[in-house]
């Protein structure tokens, strides 16, 4: 039942980037019955419902988010429209849970601000708890783990993790938005170190060369 509610938040999603012309030719299904579906007037049977997810994942998730990332007049990327599309996150949520469903993992860590809103709809699909690595301390909290981050010759900054955020032993999986250099995910990876914490897996919804 679970895959089968699934495939309709799925479809429902879908319907904000297709008409129901492009859905019934990429899923083989004639628009009246695929209106039903989003409208929840039916579930769709368990072996189609897995199809449609199957289809999202292997032809249309790349699309989309690609589709979504703008280069702005300075020539830096704003994948705005992926991280604000709640109904989207969702589903990479759900497909970042599928990838690494087979590995333990007790904590999401992720970098404000941009990479916050995909790292709480995993941590809901793991069911664990959110750690937010930060440029500034956080007022009221008193010891940090403290990362040096070379962007640059002229670009140096500090990020800094509560150290109640994460206890020894966990093991992590570390979620973004974007990777440009692997400078941040990197110096995410060196906080689980110094909390000796373990990582698992890292997720990010884009890669891109700088």
């Amino acid at each position: 039942m679970k895959t089968r509610i699934s495939s309709v938040e799925l479809l429902a999603t879908l319907k904000k980037s297709y008409s129901y012309r492009e859905l019934s030719a990429i899923l083989g299904l004639s628009a009246p019955i695929l209106s039903r579906y989003v409208r929840g007037h039916v579930l769709p049977s368990a072996s189609r419902s897995e199809k449609f997810i199957a289809t999202f994942r292997e032809r249309l998730l790349r699309k989309i988010v690609t589709d979504q990332v703008r280069i702005t007049a300075d020539g830096s990327y704003d994948i705005s429209g992926v991280t604000s599309n709640v109904g989207l996150l969702r589903q990479v949520a759900k497909v970042v849970y599928s990838e690494f469903s087979l590995v333990p993992v007790d904590k999401v860590l992720t970098m404000e601000v941009d990479g916050i809103p995909l790292a709480v709809e995993v941590a809901g699909e793991f069911n664990v708890n959110l750690a937010v690595a930060r440029a500034e301390k956080d007022l009221g909290v008193e010891e940090f783990f403290e990362q040096k981050v070379v962007y640059s010759p002229s670009s140096v900054k500090y990020l800094y993790l509560p150290k109640n955020a994460i206890k020894k032993g966990e093991h992590i999986l570390v979620v973004d938005d974007m990777v440009r250099s692997g400078t941040t995910i990197e110096a995410l990876a060196r906080l689980a170190e110094r909390a000796r914490a373990k990582i698992v897996g890292i997720f990010m919804i884009a890669s891109l060369d700088q």
